[in-house]
């Protein structure tokens, strides 16, 4: 146990508003019944007692009338977009490195667990160990983790993910959809939540990300008018040479925290707007021009060609050449 108050970011509740929006239900009573509102989430700095957001997520799924909702949201994250996963998304090339950073950044900005990757001989077991006795089962929230877990592993391992090789303990099992139950679901204390998996996935690339389980891109159709304008700001700017968050900001007359604040409350971010608009730009430019990977990588600000491969790589299931030459086929097909 620590003497330090048991405190998480309360931006990460925003999957859960975002997941009642999606549904078409208020979360300004589960805001109310913890005394919170949704506007204080959209504070990166903000920290909250931990039992207040367990609070929180137990409430919500009672609103929702859902038992499965931790899990449900977790399954469906945005790899890319949520704030812990953010690091990991960028740097990682493999399930071990992912797990890694991830597990750093979380023990970065939360106090109320410590998050850990044990390996021994053939199996490996991700989890998380409170530091505090929860005054409530923390089911939801190990619904969440578990759920956000697998989503991981699935990322990387796609088809070749069984999972009759895992193993999850969670504080209530009941609350885990009936497509975890060939993960041998088992009931654990308040203390943490664990997977067990083979060791040897975690050498598993994240280049074989397909398009089922990358995050899903808004199309414009999809966002509300304030992400449109920033997209097309972001357009008219992208290819001459890149934009940093700071530039964003400064060529939409706001302030970055401001910016990020306001995207936030759309449900996105200022890095996924940009690479939503970078990846657009790439698949354009391959597909339309004869330029060269490398003078389309240096117009976006990528800082080499192998950088740029793997970006457009994980976002588009394949490299920035197979994309080129796979538009040149279906151009053909379609003049025969």
């Amino acid at each position: 146990m620590t003497n330090r108050l048991p405190l998480i970011k309360l931006s990460l509740l925003r999957p859960f508003v975002s997941e009642f929006r999606e549904r078409g239900i208020d979360p300004g009573p589960v805001f109310d019944s913890v005394g919170l509102t949704e506007e204080a989430t959209l504070d990166p700095d903000l920290s909250i007692h931990v039992m207040v957001a367990t609070q929180f997520v137990e409430n919500a799924a009672d609103v929702a009338n859902d038992k499965f909702l931790g899990a449900r949201v977790g399954s469906k994250l945005d790899l890319g977009g949520w704030p812990v996963l953010a690091d990991a998304e960028a740097r990682a090339t493999t399930v071990g490195d992912y797990l890694s950073i991830f597990i750093a950044r979380a023990n970065e900005i939360a106090s109320s667990a410590n998050e850990y990757l044990n390996i021994t001989g053939q199996n490996a077991v991700f989890g998380e160990t409170r530091t505090f006795e929860p005054t409530i089962p923390p089911a939801q929230n190990d619904a969440f983790m578990v759920a956000l877990g697998w989503a991981i592993l699935q990322r990387a391992l796609r088809d070749e993910v069984d999972p009759s090789r895992v193993t999850v303990v969670v504080s209530d099992p009941s609350v885990l959809p009936p497509e975890f139950d060939l993960m041998h679901p088992v009931k654990g204390d308040r203390m943490g939540f664990s997977i067990r998996f083979p060791s040897a996935w975690l050498s598993s690339s994240f280049d074989k990300m397909s398009a089922d389980v990358a995050p899903k891109e808004r199309l414009d159709a999809d966002v509300g008018e304030f992400v449109h304008s920033f997209r097309q700001m972001v357009r008219a700017h992208i290819g001459q040479g890149g934009l940093s968050a700071a530039e964003c900001a400064d060529r939409a007359s706001m302030s970055q925290q401001k910016l990020k604040r306001r995207l936030a409350f759309e449900g996105t971010g200022i890095s996924n707007e940009i690479d939503f608009v970078r990846q657009e730009y790439a698949r354009a430019a391959l597909t339309e021009t004869n330029r060269s990977i490398s003078d389309i990588a240096a117009a976006l600000g990528f800082s080499d060609v192998a950088n740029f491969t793997r970006a457009f790589r994980r976002a588009n299931s394949m490299t920035p050449t197979a994309y080129r030459k796979l538009q040149k086929t279906v151009d053909a097909g379609s003049t025969e």
